[in-house]
C-alpha cells in the first residue's frame, strides 16, 4: 500500500461543504424519537449500523464512517450483513475506512453506488495544524464519531450538529459496570447481550472514558480556533461535550420564531453573515487564505440572499490585498466602493491605495 496514492483520493473533498451545516448521525436510541426524515436534503456523514435505521433509504446519508476494526477482523459478523443492508437500499454514500482496513475493503466490490476512501490515523499530527484527510488526521478514533468529527471540519462544514449520540455508557459507576452494555437504536439480540465488561474491565473502560473526552475536548479546542461551530442536537442522553440545540427548531418555523434557516434564502443571508464575521476572525489571527476561501462562500451565499450581505467585497479586497494579489484585489476594492455607500470614504481609500500600488511586486500590503 502506497499511502500517499491511498489518500490523494480525498484531496477533491477539501472543502467541498465550505460554510454549509452538516449532521453527524450516531447509532443511540434517541434515534427511535426523533425525525430523521428532516435530514433527506440535508449534508449528513453517518456511522457504523446506521443503515438499519427505517428512515436511511430517505436520508441517504454523503458520507458512511466505519473505525471500529472489527468491521474488516470478522467482517462476517460486522460488515458483510451491514453492506448487504446498504446494497439493498440502494444507498449512495462515500464509506471512509481507516488504512487499517486496507487489505480486506480494498478488495470489496462494492458495486457502483459505493465510493471508498480511506484515511489515516498519523500519531504525530495534533490539533495544531489543520485536519488533513490527504495525508493524516489526528489519532482520535476512541469513537467513530469523533472521525465523523474530523471528516467534517476537513470538508469545511459549517455548523455542525450531532443526533443519536446518547452516550449514556458514559456515566457508568462501577457498581453497574458488569450489567451495563452499549444501546442502540436497533435491537439485535446477540448485541444486548454484548456487556462492555465481556471486554474489558473497569479500568481499561476508564481509561476509555478518559481517551474519549480528551479528544472530545481536542477537537472542541480546534473548533474553537478555527471558528466551527458544533451543537449537540440529540434528545436527552449523557453527551455535553458540545452546546445543546434542539433539533427540530432548525427545521419548525413555529419552534423558531426569527425563522433562522428555514428556507434557502434566509440561511443563505445567516450563512453569509456567519462567514464574513468568521473571515473576520481568520485575518486578525493572520491566516489570510483560510479567510480568503471563506470569502469566496460568503460572497455566493449573499448574492442569493434576500438581502445582500455589505462589506464582503471590502473584506475580499483586504485579504486579496495581504496575499499579494493587489490586481484582484482592486477589482473587489472598485466593487464595494460602488455597491455599498455607507462604507465609501474607506472603499476608495483602499481604492486608492492599491492603484499607487498596481503592478508592483509587494508581497502583500501591511498597513491597509
Amino acid at each position: 500500500m502506497n499511502l500517499e496514492d491511498v489518500l490523494k483520493k480525498n484531496k477533491p473533498l477539501c472543502n467541498t461543504h465550505a460554510g454549509k451545516r452538516c449532521f453527524i448521525i450516531g447509532n443511540g436510541p434517541s434515534l427511535n424519537s426523533q425525525d430523521i426524515t428532516l435530514l433527506k436534503d440535508e449534508i449528513t456523514i453517518t456511522v457504523s449500523s446506521f443503515f438499519r435505521h427505517p428512515d436511511a433509504q430517505t436520508v441517504n446519508p454523503d458520507y458512511w464512517v466505519l473505525a471500529d476494526p472489527n468491521f474488516w477482523l470478522q467482517p462476517e459478523m460486522f460488515f458483510l450483513p451491514l453492506i448487504k443492508v446498504a446494497l439493498d437500499k440502494a444507498i449512495a454514500t462515500k464509506l471512509f475506512i481507516p488504512t487499517g482496513g486496507f487489505s480486506y475493503f480494498s478488495g470489496v466490490n462494492f458495486g457502483p453506488l459505493i465510493d471508498l476512501h480511506f484515511f489515516h490515523y498519523d500519531q504525530s499530527k495534533d490539533i495544531r495544524s489543520a485536519i488533513d484527510f490527504m495525508t493524516g488526521v489526528p489519532p482520535f478514533g476512541q469513537n467513530v464519531v469523533i472521525v465523523a468529527l474530523m471528516l467534517a471540519f476537513y470538508l469545511g462544514c459549517n455548523p455542525i450538529y450531532f443526533i443519536g449520540c446518547d452516550h449514556d455508557f458514559m456515566k457508568t459507576r462501577k457498581e453497574d459496570y458488569e450489567s451495563m452494555a452499549v444501546q442502540h437504536f436497533y435491537a439485535i439480540p446477540s448485541q444486548t447481550k454484548n456487556k462492555a465488561s465481556e471486554h474489558l474491565t473497569w479500568d481499561q473502560w476508564q481509561s476509555a472514558m478518559a481517551r474519549m473526552n480528551y479528544e472530545y475536548d481536542q477537537l472542541k479546542q480546534y473548533a474553537s480556533f478555527r471558528h466551527f461551530n458544533v451543537y449537540n442536537a440529540t434528545e436527552g442522553g449523557y453527551f455535553d461535550n458540545f452546546p445543546r440545540i434542539d433539533f427540530e427548531s432548525l427545521f419548525t418555523p413555529s419552534r423558531n420564531p426569527l425563522n433562522i434557516g428555514t428556507t434557502t434564502e434566509d440561511r443563505n443571508q445567516r450563512d453569509a453573515h456567519h462567514l464574513g464575521a468568521a473571515a473576520i476572525r481568520l485575518m486578525s489571527a493572520g491566516d489570510h487564505e483560510s479567510a480568503d476561501a471563506l470569502l469566496d462562500v460568503a460572497i455566493k451565499c449573499s448574492i442569493n440572499a434576500p438581502r445582500r450581505v455589505e462589506g464582503l467585497y471590502y473584506l475580499k479586497a483586504l485579504c486579496l490585498a495581504k496575499l499579494g494579489n493587489c490586481s484582484e484585489a482592486l477589482l473587489f476594492a472598485r466593487s464595494d466602493y460602488a455597491s455599498n455607500p455607507s462604507n465609501r470614504e474607506k472603499s476608495e481609500q483602499l481604492v486608492r491605495q492599491l492603484e499607487s500600488m498596481f503592478g508592483v511586486q509587494t508581497g502583500g500590503i501591511p498597513h491597509l
